[in-house]
């Protein structure tokens, strides 16, 4: 039997601001109810799987701090062995639903709340999450959080896209991602939990987990402290140990400066899981409001391709035809 284990590690710390508000939730087996786990303990995974959650509260006063709270109990919720059946897990599609039906969840009790208590007024969070099932790995999230992968064979790849106003920058072309992370307004956000303009609108890709992957959901604290060369250098170095490998992040941000809460949890695929250079996306899921496909960044770098190859195909067909033409007259005329 080829049984799939993985560990896990997770930490989360002010980073010298007097209140922390970011959260984190996980779960090594969503089949037992228990929201536990031993760092770099070697787990075996079970029926339903396991998840892990990461929350950035925003608010200011203690609004951002109960924000993420209430993310991760909504979705701690939402996760019980109770609503957990074989229908849910049945396909990719079946999955991504329920991750973004947990997600408007948690964005309905933050509203909640906040309109209720106007202490907590215009109070909100972001949110990642992984849900490690079967071969794959779902991944949802709403925000700027982010999600990693990183593989020894492909280095590190960034999961999700930020909902962010420089990320459109980047997207559009307007701004170089090597100036993102200087950009004075990265602090902007498009979608979050909480805002009361509308609806959550949660992504989620599906994508298959390979032998030695490591998973790294993290609050932008971290990713603003360390660029991805630096995330990919230190994961490197320290991936055949989560202890270690948190540690080493946790260090290396501080000594960057941090200053932001930094919260991350990590995944190592150990056995079980095929070899495999690259991560492969195998489905979108659809937004809540409209059921309507989302673009994800693979699936726009694919339609990019598709639209080039579009023009480069006739162009190779007619050089070749006219060569051939030439050939003949030449063959024709004996030249």
């Amino acid at each position: 039997m080829n049984v799939k284990q993985f560990r896990l590690s997770a930490w989360s710390d002010a980073a010298g601001r007097p209140l922390n508000e970011d959260s984190f939730l996980i779960s090594k087996d969503l089949s037992s109810g228990q929201w536990s786990f031993e760092t770099n303990e070697t787990v075996s995974l079970g029926r339903f799987g396991a998840l892990m959650v990461v929350c950035d509260g925003m608010g200011g006063m203690n609004a951002g701090e109960v924000a993420s709270a209430l993310a991760v109990d909504a979705v701690k919720e939402r996760f019980s062995p109770a609503l957990l059946t074989d229908e849910t897990v049945a396909s990719p599609e079946s999955v991504g639903r329920f991750i973004t039906e947990a997600i408007v969840e948690a964005d309905r009790r933050i509203k909640h709340e906040a309109k209720n208590d106007a202490e907590k007024a215009g109070m909100g969070s972001t949110i990642v999450l992984a849900w490690l099932l079967g071969e794959n790995v779902h991944i949802g999230w709403c925000g700027d959080s982010r999600a990693y992968r990183f593989n020894p064979a492909s280095g590190l790849e960034r999961l999700s896209h930020d909902h962010s106003y420089v990320q459109e920058l980047v997207d559009t072309g307007r701004l170089s991602p090597s100036l993102a992370r200087q950009h004075p307004d990265n602090n902007i956000i498009t979608r979050s939990l909480g805002d009361s303009g509308k609806e959550a609108q949660p992504e989620v890709v599906s994508l298959t987990l390979c032998r030695n992957d490591v998973l790294l959901l993290c609050s932008d604290g971290l990713y603003g402290a360390l660029d991805d060369s630096v995330l990919e250098t230190v994961i490197r170095d320290n991936r055949s140990d989560m202890r270690t490998c948190r540690d080493a992040l946790l260090a290396a941000s501080k000594q960057e400066g941090w200053t932001d809460n930094v919260t991350l949890a990590l995944c190592r695929a150990v056995s079980g899981y095929v070899k495999a250079s690259r991560c492969t996306l195998i489905a979108d899921t659809v937004k809540q409001t409209d059921n309507q496909l989302i673009n994800t960044p693979q699936k726009e770098r694919l339609i990019d391709k598709m639209k080039k190859m579009r023009f480069i195909i006739p162009a190779v067909l007619t050089i070749i035809a006219i060569i051939l033409i030439a050939l003949l007259l030449c063959k024709h005329f004996n030249i």
